[in-house]
């Protein structure tokens, strides 16, 4: 029994040290925060999740030695930023915050190669959700405030549908046979569609929906495959 313990005991101390070994042999590769590193190594370099300390601080996502995903990194001088990195700087969507004659003050964009160029983009639409529909299209053709709606089956376009119901944030709804959809509509527009149609194999009638918001403004046709 007291051979077994004794095993047991070695067994463990000899794992701990090759994690501490492990971890004094895992690089972080930006100068800043290359002092000391606890976390995911791959071949001598940090890489996954962990924390890197220096003069200044890092906490998130790695990859190679640099940080590289998202995470947050802390300056000597108290000032953060938390976002998104690539390759050891600022890259994508983040937010800085610091202080400005003593009082905070932060700024939130995207950052390209560790410099703001400004606020975050509004996407010019956003399928918020769709049932019983395989793909939609939205493609902008003009300048004038409408959103008209098409149907699709099969690749080419259907009128086969029932009970149609159209809502939207504002505009004027139209439905005929050469345009079904809203006009004089003010952006950012906020539209649903709900209707039946049957489905590639008429075996069956579909129950179709598309919740949808489009920010751009302009002459949209919204396109739904089903």
């Amino acid at each position: 029994m007291k051979i077994k313990t004794l095993f047991t005991g070695i067994t463990i101390m000899f794992l701990f040290g090759s994690m501490i070994n492990a971890q004094d042999n895992c690089k972080v590769l930006k100068i800043s925060i290359g002092v000391s590193y606890t976390g995911s190594c791959k071949k001598g370099l940090a890489d996954g999740t962990g924390e890197a300390v220096g003069i200044d601080r890092y906490k998130g996502e790695f990859k190679k030695g640099l940080p590289d995903g998202n995470g947050t990194y802390i300056w000597q001088n108290g000032e953060t930023y938390t976002g998104e990195w690539r390759k050891g700087v600022r890259e994508g969507k983040g937010k800085y915050s610091y202080k400005y004659m003593d009082r905070d003050s932060v700024i939130s964009g995207i950052w390209k190669e560790d410099k703001y160029i400004g606020e975050l983009a509004l996407a010019p639409y956003v399928i918020e959700y769709r049932k019983g529909i395989s793909r939609v299209s939205c493609i902008m053709v003009g300048q004038r405030p409408y959103v008209k709606f098409k149907f699709a089956l099969n690749g080419g376009e259907s009128n086969d549908i029932g009970n149609l119901l159209l809502q939207s944030s504002s505009g004027s709804e139209s439905n005929s046979t050469a345009f079904t959809g809203f006009e004089q509509i003010i952006f950012p527009f906020k539209g649903k569609v709900t209707f039946q149609a049957p489905n590639s194999f008429r075996t069956a009638m579909l129950t179709c929906e598309l919740r949808f918001v489009i920010n751009e403004p302009g002459s949209w046709i919204v396109t739904m495959f089903y």
